[in-house]
Parts: C-alpha cells; sequence; structure tokens
C-alpha cells in the first residue's frame, strides 16, 4: 500500500534462479567501503556459518565485480523499491542472520536505500537481524517512499533489529530515543582499526599483475591517490603532481577517482590531464598491461583495486571524506585535505590518526608536493610502529560477534 501511495515503482528486481530453498546470510552493504569495513567481523562469521549461503544486498549494483573478488562464492542481489522481491529473496534464500553494515541505522539516514520490506520479510523468515559498525549520517528522506517509510517505521525498523553495535554514545543515544531497545543497544567502536594489519598481496594475485608486477619492477617514485572525489580536489593533486615532476621527472601517479561511473566526471579528469600535458593511461580503456615509464599517470577507473595499488606506493594520498587507514595500515605516508565533514564515519578516524600525527595536511599545491618529496626522502613509515599507536581503539570486531552470537542464542532458545 506504502508502495502505491508513493508511487515507487517495482523496478530493479533482480529474477532469482529456480532451485531449492538455501539458508542464508544476508548482509546488506551499500558501497564496497561498507562490506571492507566490516571484513574482520564478517570473515569471522562466514567461517562459523559455513552452510548458510552469502547474498550481499546492495542499492549500488556497480560494486558487484569488486563484492565477488572478494567474496567469489556470494550471491549478490541489487535491490529496488519492491516489496515484492524482499518477499521473492526471503522465500528463495530465507535468512538465518541478517547483517546490515554500517547504514542505514535508520530508515533513508545515509546516502543509500534499504527498504523496510527486507527487515520485515528477514524477521518473518526467523532471522536475527544485527546492525554491525552502526553511524548515523542525520539526511533528508531523498524521495516520498522514504519520508513514509521514516515516519510511519521508523520505530518499528529499529525493534525489528536484535542487536546494534555503534561507533559511539552519540549514536546510541540517538537510536535508543529512535525508539530501539536500550538493551539491544552497543557501543563497540569502529571496526576499521580492527584491519590494521595491512597485507600486500602479491600482484600474481591480484586483478592487474602485469600493472603491478612492471611498477614494482620500475623503481619509480610512485604516488597513489585514492577516492578522489571533489574537481577541486582533483585539481589539487594534479597540479601538486606537475610540480613534483619538476623535481623528480620519473615520479608516476596512480590517480583512483571516487566515480569512475561518472562519464562526464570522468572525461573531466582526462581534459585536466591533457591541459596539464600529462601522459596518461585508464586502467578500464587499456586494460592490465606493463606501464611503460613514458606513462606519468594511470588512472585507476575500476573498483576493488584500490587495496592492491596502495600496496605499490611510496606515498598515499587520500580524497576527503574517505577512509585513511587503508594506506596508513601499509605503512605509507599519508596526505589530506582538511576541512572533513563531521556527520561522515570517516571523520573520527581522520581526526584520531590526525591527532597521532599519521597525516600530513595541505590544501595546496605547493605544500602538498613538499610533503611529497619529503616522503619519498624518508621512504615508508613501520605498519608495526602504527598499529601500536593506535592500538587502543581495536577489539570492535570481538565486541561484535560476542553481542551477535548472543542474539542468536536467545533467539533459537525462544
Amino acid at each position: 500500500m506504502l508502495e502505491r501511495l508513493s508511487s515507487a515503482p517495482e523496478t530493479r528486481s533482480q529474477s532469482l534462479a529456480n532451485s531449492e530453498p538455501m539458508a542464508a546470510l544476508w548482509v546488506f552493504v551499500s558501497t564496497i567501503g561498507e562490506l571492507n569495513a566490516i571484513a574482520p567481523f564478517l570473515r569471522q562469521l562466514i567461517e562459523q556459518h559455513p552452510q548458510l549461503q552469502l547474498i550481499l544486498l546492495t542499492d549500488r549494483n556497480i560494486y558487484r565485480a569488486a563484492y565477488l573478488a572478494q567474496y567469489p562464492t556470494a550471491q549478490v542481489i541489487e535491490i529496488g523499491a519492491s516489496s515484492k522481491q524482499a518477499r521473492e529473496l526471503s522465500q528463495q534464500y530465507p535468512p538465518e542472520l541478517f547483517i546490515i553494515a554500517e547504514i542505514p541505522c535508520l530508515p533513508s539516514d545515509a546516502p543509500c536505500r534499504l527498504p523496510f520490506a527486507y527487515l520485515l520479510q528477514a524477521k518473518r523468515a526467523g532471522a536475527v537481524i544485527a546492525l554491525i559498525n552502526g553511524w548515523i549520517y542525520g539526511y533528508e528522506a531523498s524521495c516520498r517512499i522514504d519520508l513514509v517509510e521514516r515516519t510511519l517505521l521508523g520505530r518499528s525498523y529499529l525493534q525489528l533489529i536484535d542487536v546494534l553495535c555503534v561507533q559511539t554514545a552519540a549514536v546510541a543515544k540517538i537510536l535508543t530515543q529512535a525508539g530501539a531497545n536500550p538493551v539491544n543497544v552497543h557501543i563497540t567502536g569502529n571496526i576499521k582499526f580492527d584491519a590494521l594489519a595491512g597485507v600486500v598481496r602479491p600482484w600474481g594475485a591480484t586483478r592487474s599483475p602485469h600493472i603491478l608486477q612492471s611498477i614494482e619492477l620500475s623503481g619509480r617514485p610512485v604516488l597513489v591517490a585514492g577516492c578522489v572525489t571533489e574537481s577541486s580536489e582533483l585539481e589539487l593533486v594534479l597540479d601538486a603532481f606537475v610540480s613534483l615532476l619538476g623535481h623528480n621527472p620519473q615520479s608516476l601517479l596512480i590517480l583512483a577517482p571516487r566515480h569512475p561511473e561518472n562519464n562526464d566526471a570522468m572525461q573531466s579528469l582526462f581534459s585536466a590531464a591533457q591541459s596539464r600535458k600529462l601522459n596518461y593511461r585508464s586502467r578500464h580503456v587499456d586494460g592490465d598491461q606493463a606501464v611503460p615509464d613514458s606513462i606519468q599517470l594511470l588512472i585507476l577507473d575500476t573498483m576493488g583495486e584500490l587495496h592492491d595499488f596502495y600496496g605499490r606506493a611510496q606515498i598515499a594520498h587520500v580524497g576527503r571524506d574517505h577512509n585513511v587507514l587503508e594506506p596508513i595500515s601499509l605503512g605509507k605516508p599519508v596526505t589530506v585535505r582538511p576541512n572533513w565533514n563531521d556527520s561522515y564515519p570517516s571523520f573520527p578516524v581522520f581526526s584520531l590518526t590526525q591527532a597521532a600525527a599519521l597525516l600530513n595536511v595541505a590544501d595546496d599545491a605547493a605544500t602538498l608536493c613538499t610533503h611529497w618529496l619529503a616522503s619519498i626522502e624518508r621512504g615508508p613509515a613501520s605498519s608495526q610502529n602504527i598499529s601500536k599507536t593506535i592500538s587502543h581503539l581495536t577489539g570492535a570486531s570481538i565486541l561484535c560477534q560476542q553481542f551477535v552470537a548472543q542474539a542468536i542464542s536467545g533467539s533459537r532458545a525462544r
């Protein structure tokens, strides 16, 4: 009825194979960022429940290949506004567990959409529902159905969730005030800190073995700029890199834009490179081939490969409001711009790592280039020392596992 009132069409409903129903573990992950954020918890959960088919639910199908690269036996289902798809999914893959990765803690609170119907159908199937690494964005509802769900079903949304593991006391307070049972809300910290033991995969085990092998063997200073979203930051990075070339002409910039699926943004990036007379290559267009010394800029316009390229960097730059822990955990010197958005889940991580002197902050090309030159001189930091610096922030994954296990045990007892 709510879908009809909001004129929400039954779109993007992915047909499912006609086979015998299979008990499943549902996980809602809007982007690869959420999937990576809960990785220490999720991998342990999969090991504990090998009988369950992993179902990755997402509202952004562009991440399908990246999800499957990490979890090749998973089923990736793009969800839409239709409750019909939720019913069909619960019949084909009845969930015993349903994990919500970070967001949304409230209906349409974050820049993603998890319809109420999926929680309702999971609960009807007898699933334990858990929110992991919870974070509040505070977004306004973006469409009519979101506003209707939030107004009429917001409290029920929270009460369908059996365990809510959140990052901070502030998030816990918001959720309990909105209707969550305080007994079910636990402050566990941020799971991202549990993934600090950075491991660089051998190039032969990656999706770009020829590129990465050539980079490793080249001996060139390599700068990897990841998750660059804003056009102003893109310009800043390119200008600083041009300055770096004046000091070290052999330098290579690997730039990973945040939204390579945006054709207009990619054309702007190509134009910006051309206007600076940079010899560039696109990973998506040109494929996996060795990078010759004549190439100054490699545009990493694919999904799910950034970690492998951070592993080969001498320096990393992380786009504003994104995850700095990934290159930090690999012992890389990291530069960032200032003025991060305090509503994003990346902000507490930014604040803590900045306070621990693990970041170099710059907002002009000359200062950014200076940091990069100094980092090339010093060489890589010790990832072991970095882990020690913020070791008091780890342990969220273990806490989440304990609370979810308690919820499962309680459900079975009932």
